[in-house]
């Protein structure tokens, strides 16, 4: 889709990669995939591989089952032969060899692929000419997840390996060399990011972080997950202190505006955050819209401005993680008097979907229209797209509620739960339309997100890229649909069931099979859920 298109907004804004996910999943231990690929040389990693300041979070690949979650070589959506899922069961090949490149013969935005016939990355045919040309595999291999973690891991753990270290003394962070785009209609936060992140927290100035979250307003707390912005802690208030009943809360921590990088990356400034804010803020308040509702999205209660130490009794939390699970980060206390923090409040909503464990197919197949329903009404309602929907950014939850209830363009529509609850999580790669601002992470700039490979995820992001032809600032909800074909393949093949012999198991198994053999025929979550639903 053209840029200026009556059906794009004119005023457009490009956040940095803005995170939005809460890691709140039961830990697994997972042992690193061997891969039958070449490592990166220094070279490679410091100046060919460009990345966003801000890392992508997604789901610890630690947290993954122990399991390869895509095993078949085949696309479920083609049946073509997909990059790099058979190294994945062979041995490592020499690691002595240091030399890799991907090379491709022509730029990929001239590629014609259609998303329908999936990525592939042999035989492709110019726009402009008949002649066939060769693209050379992608040859990074990443786990599922949070592609951009472990693509950092895989990066620090080949500069590690090499001897030349010299070179990476004027680099402070892979990722510092990530810039931000000004479109027409810009609106500049240098002077006012501040001001706005503290109007959004109600604040005047920064709080004091250890008074502020002091450990006997928060009732048993942990951390539960981690990612390169930072940490999260889940506990529950203390109501004497509140007044007020609140669930368990996850406690997102960022850090901000500082010159010390953390977990290799620069930190995010206010600029960077405030987007995330707004759309957290935007995609909640569809709990209570008039005409397009949803409870689909994560649940925000209040974001806090604070400044100083790391206060103890979290210390204490990380180190606990870290000795229990291991943590990739670095320790907290090397934050001093004058460091700032984000804090997001957001309400706990489950386990990820990776690690938990339905009790039959009826149950996904019921929160797979969960999620096709509140992807529709994001649509509708904000022209949104995930963009990123892997089973790490959907939770899931145990609820006694019967129904989950929804309005989409005015009609009020019903979902069984079948016991299970959805929350769609995490907005960093999505797009989406506020007032007359459109926000979105222009991927043209990650060239190494299509150049991984390890999980049909990687193949997702290139029919991503083929479906809005490399201008992410067009609205194209297609992309929605290519997730959920990505979320149905990985109910049918990965998720876990406690009960599998059964006859009701084997019916929605099936039903789940109608739809993902139909999935692809549709253009956006509105029109795939006017079908499911019987709409006009």
């Amino acid at each position: 889709m053209n840029f200026w298109t009556p059906e794009l907004k004119q005023n457009v804004r490009v956040p940095y990669n803005i995170d939005s996910s809460v890691e709140n999943s039961s830990y697994t231990e997972i042992k690193e995939p061997n891969y039958e690929n070449e490592p990166l040389t220094f070279e490679d990693c410091s100046i060919k591989v460009y990345c966003p300041s801000d890392s992508i979070s997604t789901p610890c690949d630690k947290r993954l089952g122990g399991t390869v979650l895509f095993q078949s070589d085949l696309s479920p959506i083609t049946h073509l032969k997909l990059d790099g899922v058979e190294h994945s069961r062979d041995k490592c090949a020499d690691t002595k060899e240091t030399d890799l490149y991907v090379n491709v013969d022509i730029p990929f935005q001239n590629i014609i692929a259609s998303p329908k016939k999936g990525p592939n990355f042999g035989k492709k045919r110019l726009s402009n000419s008949n002649e066939m040309v060769t693209v050379v595999h992608p040859s990074i291999s990443l786990n599922p997840g949070k592609w951009r973690k472990s693509l950092n891991n895989f990066i620090r753990s080949k500069i590690n390996e090499t001897n030349f270290t010299k070179k990476v003394e004027h680099r402070s962070s892979i990722c510092q060399d990530r810039k931000s785009l000004v479109l027409k209609g810009e609106h500049k936060f240098e002077n006012k990011c501040e001001e706005d992140v503290l109007k959004y927290c109600h604040q005047c100035t920064p709080l004091p972080f250890n008074a502020t979250y002091e450990q006997y307003k928060l009732l048993n707390s942990k951390k539960i997950g981690e990612g390169a912005y930072g940490e999260v802690f889940r506990c529950s208030a203390n109501q004497k202190i509140l007044k007020e009943h609140i669930s368990d809360i996850v406690l997102k921590i960022i850090p901000l505006e500082g010159s010390t990088v953390i977990n290799g990356e620069k930190q995010k400034t206010f600029s960077q955050i405030l987007p995330e804010i707004i759309i957290t803020n935007k995609m909640c308040s569809l709990r209570t819209s008039k005409t397009n509702s949803t409870n689909g999205f994560v649940s925000i209660r209040k974001v806090s401005l604070v400044k100083g130490r790391y206060p103890p009794h979290f210390i204490n939390l990380w180190e606990k993680y870290d000795n229990e699970k291991g943590s990739e980060n670095d320790h907290p206390e090397l934050f001093g008097d004058n460091q700032l923090f984000a804090v997001l409040e957001l309400k706990f909503a489950g386990s990820d979907m990776a690690n938990f464990k339905f009790l039959n197919s009826e149950q996904s197949y019921y929160a797979l229209k969960q999620i096709i329903l509140a992807l529709a009404v994001g649509e509708e309602e904000y022209q949104f797209e995930h963009r990123d929907l892997h089973l790490g950014n959907i939770l899931i939850e145990y609820t006694n509620k019967k129904h989950v209830i929804c309005t989409f363009k005015n009609s009020k529509l019903t979902v069984l739960s079948k016991g299970v609850n959805v929350t769609i999580i995490d907005y960093t790669l999505s797009r989406i339309t506020i007032n007359d601002c459109c926000y979105f992470n222009d991927l043209s700039r990650d060239e190494e997100l299509f150049q991984a490979t390890g999980d049909y995820q990687y193949d997702v992001y290139r029919m991503m890229r083929n479906e809005v032809k490399n201008n992410w600032s067009s609205f194209s909800p297609k992309t929605n649909i290519i997730w959920l074909s990505y979320v149905i393949v990985k109910v049918l093949d990965s998720v876990k069931y406690k009960s599998i012999n059964t006859k009701v198991h084997r019916m929605y198994i099936n039903k789940i099979k109608e739809l993902q053999n139909i999935i692809m025929t549709f253009e956006s979550a509105s029109q795939c859920a006017n079908y499911l639903f019987n709409l006009n």
